[in-house]
């Protein structure tokens, strides 16, 4: 998919859902951007996590640097290695996830504009392991860098206490993090929670840095365990 094609979509789908969204639930704060509050709303999480939501449509809550955004589900694209879902704000920037990880970014202050892993361990593969290393391949903006090629280790840990988890117990879920290798440099580690839902682990929240400088947290939304 062009980045162009991409954007279209993008306004494309916001056109629908912001008419089915105002019809169905009166009020839904899914106009705010991933950067910028609604003009009145402030930092307030309250108004976002309490908010009534249309059923038939599927959010994602995204924190940035202390704000929150809803984005929705777009498009859920069929893959032998794990669907890829895509979930766009209003304004037209998306973030792509694949079991969970980053595979595809547009519109954010840091792009990673393309991900492609090696030799990366299912989620259940990893039950019972300490470590796994696999190598990743990503094209980032701005700076047209291509081909960026990284090492990194995936391991379980134990439940943090610094998680930006919300209205679920991290205790009842399972800790995975992952880290850049041999890299003085290197992005801060990513964490990610797992839960069984219909016999599956699933990654319902997760935490990646884009950058050393930007990163985000990300949780399915409504919770649910």
């Amino acid at each position: 998919m062009s980045n162009a094609t991409a954007v279209f979509r993008a306004r494309s789908l916001w056109l629908a859902l912001s008419v089915l969204l105002l019809a169905a639930c009166g009020h839904t704060p899914v106009t705010q951007t991933l950067f910028d509050a609604i003009p009145g709303l402030g930092n307030s999480l309250d108004t976002i996590d309490d908010s009534q939501l249309n059923p038939n449509l599927r959010y994602l809550r995204v924190v940035v640097r202390g704000r929150t955004a809803l984005m929705v589900l777009g498009y859920l694209e069929p893959n032998e290695e794990g669907a890829i879902e895509t979930w766009y704000s209003a304004p037209g920037e998306y973030i792509r996830l694949q079991n969970g990880r980053v595979v595809g970014t547009a519109g954010l202050e840091t792009d990673w504009r393309a991900v492609r892993h090696f030799s990366l361990p299912t989620w259940k593969d990893m039950t019972g392991r300490t470590a796994v290393v696999y190598r990743r391949e990503r094209d980032e903006m701005p700076g047209y860098r291509y081909g960026i090629a990284e090492n990194v280790s995936v391991y379980p840990v134990r439940v943090p206490n610094n998680a930006k988890l919300k209205r679920l117990p991290a205790e009842g879920l399972q800790w995975y993090e992952e880290a850049v290798l041999g890299a003085s440099n290197g992005l801060p580690s990513g964490r990610f929670a797992l839960s069984t839902q219909n016999a599956e682990l699933r990654v319902i929240y997760g935490e990646q840095c884009l950058s050393r400088e930007f990163c985000f947290a990300w949780q399915t939304w409504p919770p649910k365990q």
